[in-house]
């Protein structure tokens, strides 16, 4: 599946609204797929979290190397996927699996200037809209599925659609600010 997203807003840009996230779920109940084997990393440098933003699936490991000369302790107080990995110096890492979607915020409890957030999607057909509104999900399954948006600036949105087999399905979604 491929598309664009636009936005139906006057003078704004997709840049002002940050990332957004294209992602399935199921019609009617979770989808069900194998846990990603693929482990992503965040790292700690130059005190910030680097990426700054990440979105994964339900069920990723997410490696935390602390690349600084100076300790960290990465912490979230997003539930259901509260953690705490405690202070670890440099050259350490840990790791932290994700098993709930939705937004988690993280920080490190030594410096207060460092945040981050990673959006989990629930199942592993999602894409980061790139920054003229292009996305791209491979390797869609045929069935029916509900299309969804996140983007912490912007509502949801949310569609059914179908993909049939051997169908390429390419479409447009409109981001609008939620009305009065």
């Amino acid at each position: 599946m491929r598309g664009h997203v636009v936005l139906g807003l006057p003078d704004a840009s997709l840049a002002d609204a940050g990332p957004i996230v294209v992602y399935l779920d199921g019609v009617d109940a979770p989808l069900a797929f194998a846990p990603p084997r693929e482990e992503p990393a965040v790292h700690q440098r130059d005190a910030r979290f680097a990426p700054g933003f990440l979105a994964i699936a339900a069920g990723t490991n997410v490696q935390m190397p602390n690349d600084d000369a100076i300790y960290h302790n990465v912490f979230s107080y997003s539930r259901p996927n509260d953690f705490d990995l405690g202070l670890y110096p440099a050259g350490q890492s840990r790791s932290v699996r994700f098993e709930h979607p939705g937004v988690v915020r993280m920080y490190c409890s030594i410096h207060e200037s460092m945040n981050g957030t990673l959006y989990v999607a629930p199942s592993p057909w999602f894409a980061v809209a790139g920054p003229g509104g292009t996305f791209d999900i491979p390797g869609i399954p045929p069935g029916r599925y509900k299309l969804k948006t996140w983007c912490e600036k912007l509502p949801a949105t949310e569609r059914e659609i179908e993909i049939r087999p051997g169908e390429l399905l390419a479409l447009d979604l409109a981001l609008v600010l939620a009305s009065p």
